[in-house]
């Protein structure tokens, strides 16, 4: 119960200059540099994610990596990652 409470408190997703932040309570706190980021696609599965919707994006980063999200307005949180990034692909 204070997990599911702390996650519902403090999940945020912040764009800081050059850096995708994502915290989800107390266990899940990841910085990702915004340049490293190849692509963005829906995703409305139901794996666990520091996301509190299941209507959420994963952002796809270096190499082998991906987190999986549910910014308020999807659309326009990408678009404010590609102004940063202009590479990166935004699937819908």
């Amino acid at each position: 119960m204070v997990i599911t409470l702390s996650m519902i408190g403090f999940t945020r997703y912040t764009i800081d200059g050059m850096n995708l932040n994502v915290r989800c309570g107390i266990l899940i706190n990841k910085n990702i540099d915004i340049n490293t980021i190849t692509r963005i696609t829906e995703n409305n599965g139901f794996l666990s994610a520091p996301a509190l919707s299941s209507d959420r994006i994963e952002v796809f980063y270096n190499r082998y990596d991906s987190v999986v999200i549910s910014p308020k307005n999807k659309k326009l949180f990408a678009e404010h990652l590609k102004q940063i990034n202009p590479i990166i692909v935004v699937e819908s």
